[in-house]
């Protein structure tokens, strides 16, 4: 595939090559790849009357639907930057992040438009109102209005109010000028690597030079009507490169799914429209929970890749057996990575896995460990910071240009750049890759570094134990003491399981690992894509 161009224009290649084939799927309906150039065009028609230009700003808070797709493309195609952020994004933040990126231009799916109508307050905002049944039939449509009356009634277009619908139809452009693809093109918010929020630069040459290890990643070179669930969502980098692009730049299908429903995933499964699957824990405890799982349709599933959050070893022994019990080749394989670099850069493979790593650097990509105090790069087996570089490299943080001193890349004695992650690990002999804390939740307890990720992998080798997080709490003795949160299995026994726990916490690990109170819940909290919101629990202290 390409590299050096926009998204838009690897599509397009597919396009010619595969005008026929699949590429979208949603709620039963497909799209093949002419239709989906067709509408792109057509909307990108539609912001270029608008006066959206090359170079503005254009932000999109969308579950994954058709349309997200198409604008996505569309905003890409006129050499716009896309602003992926999240639909149910608070309108006080929406503005804040509007104003940092300079963008008057806002996409949402219409029954958010009571959530988000305060923003019009500014004459110089739009919202563009798409509707996800804009193209089905007519019992999906009546369905959509009736079920949301409440909320579409309120609903009044005009000068800064836009149908995404009565956008279509407009007069062809034609812009002659050449993308730079290093150039910026997408903006998405992060932690950042040193927890702060950033918004992450990323240009089309990154994204795509990740989507060209695909094959590599899912170990297959055919995908045509192969189909990748496509749950997450565009504003996270693993979503938007190997949810979503990967696929269409290879022929491939996206079966899209707005929010994760396990018992639908199965009916796809079972009709062979899920042939792979990316997520976060969660999703994957989710999904083999359910008895519906069981069965000869795992034999459709090619592979699982597990990412964004700890991933406990027995998940991964679970969902390898129920697998081999029905036939699957697929095995869930973790990866590691950032959005910094788009999303992943190492990952575990069938040719190539080690279950306590997260896999080795993919082709392209350079990855080593420097030393915390002076950033001199360690030899092989010493833990240190991880570091990252290749073609991959987010082009920086838009705060940094008000704040050049904030610099997350370092700049070896041979002037190459990498990414300073924020990681703590080792790369073994082999190459694998180990990742050990972020090095923002390390714990120090009288002046001892304690890894809560150790403490959380040790604890979910108890049978009892579905879900664990550890924190950091104030302690004035020793600076810090640990406080852990455990959530258990239904039917659990779980008598003298916190003894138990301690003691295990003890002989393993360190006496500053043992915690100075376990708090038992019925679920973790989760962020907005499913990861264990450690600072929540850090706020409740």
């Amino acid at each position: 595939m390409k590299i050096n161009c926009s998204m838009y224009e690897t599509i397009l290649e597919t396009k010619n090559s595969s005008p026929t084939n699949n590429a979208l799927l949603f709620t039963g309906k497909y799209v093949d790849y002419q239709t989906l150039i067709t509408e792109i065009d057509d909307f990108a028609n539609g912001l270029h009357d608008l006066g959206i230009k090359s170079g503005d700003t254009v932000t999109m808070a969308m579950p994954n639907i058709f349309e997200s797709i198409y604008a996505f493309y569309a905003v890409n195609k006129i050499g716009a930057l896309s602003h992926l952020v999240h639909p149910l994004t608070p309108v006080n933040q929406m503005e804040r992040f509007m104003a940092k990126t300079g963008s008057n231009t806002l996409i949402i799916v219409d029954t958010f438009f009571n959530h988000y109508k305060d923003l019009i307050k500014n004459p110089h905002i739009k919202l563009i109102l798409a509707n996800p049944t804009r193209t089905m039939g007519f019992v999906k449509k009546f369905g959509y209005k009736l079920i949301n009356r409440a909320k579409l009634k309120n609903i009044k277009y005009g000068n800064q109010v836009l149908s995404y619908s009565k956008m279509l139809g407009k007069e062809e452009f034609h812009d002659t000028s050449k993308i730079n693809a290093k150039k910026t093109s997408v903006y998405l918010h992060s932690g950042g690597t040193s927890g702060e929020p950033k918004t992450i630069e990323l240009s089309n040459f990154a994204i795509n030079s990740l989507a060209s290890n695909t094959a590599h990643i899912l170990g297959e070179t055919n995908f045509k009507n192969k189909h990748m669930l496509a749950v997450l969502p565009l504003f996270h980098g693993f979503g938007l490169c190997m949810g979503t692009h990967a696929m269409l730049c290879f022929g491939g299908v996206d079966t899209l799914m707005p929010k994760f429903d396990a018992l639908e995933t199965i009916k796809l499964l079972k009709t062979n429209q899920v042939n792979y699957v990316i997520g976060v824990p969660s999703l994957f405890e989710n999904l083999i929970g359910k008895h519906e799982i069981r069965g000869a349709h795992l034999k459709n599933l090619h592979q699982a890749f597990v990412g964004g959050d700890y991933v406990a070893l027995d998940l991964k022994h679970r969902f390898d057996r129920l697998m081999k019990e029905f036939g699957s080749k697929a095995r869930l394989l973790e990866g590691y990575g950032l959005t910094e670099v788009v999303t992943v850069c190492s990952v575990n493979t069938l040719k190539e896995h080690l279950q306590t790593s997260v896999g080795k650097p993919l082709p392209g990509l350079n990855m080593e460990i420097v030393s915390m105090e002076d950033r001199k790069f360690l030899e092989r087996g010493k833990d240190g910071e991880i570091v990252v570089s290749g073609d991959t490299m987010m082009n920086g943080y838009l705060e940094n240009k008000s704040h050049p001193k904030d610099n997350p890349f370092l700049i070896d004695s041979n002037k190459k750049k990498w990414v300073l992650t924020g990681d703590f690990g080792f790369i073994d002999a082999e190459g694998f890759v180990h990742f050990k804390q972020r090095l923002k939740r390390i714990i120090k307890v009288s002046g001892m570094p304690v890894l809560p990720s150790e403490i959380e992998n040790l604890v979910m080798n108890f049978n009892e134990i579905k879900e664990v997080a550890a924190i950091g709490v104030p302690d004035q003795e020793k600076g810090s003491m640990i406080k852990l949160y455990i959530v258990v299995h239904p039917n659990a026994v779980a008598e003298m399981l916190e003894k138990r726990i301690k003691e295990a916490i003890r002989l393993e690990l360190s006496v500053y690992a043992l915690p100075k109170e376990i708090i038992y819940m019925d679920e973790l909290p989760k962020t907005m894509i499913g990861k264990t919101d450690t600072r929540k629990l850090e706020s409740m202290g």
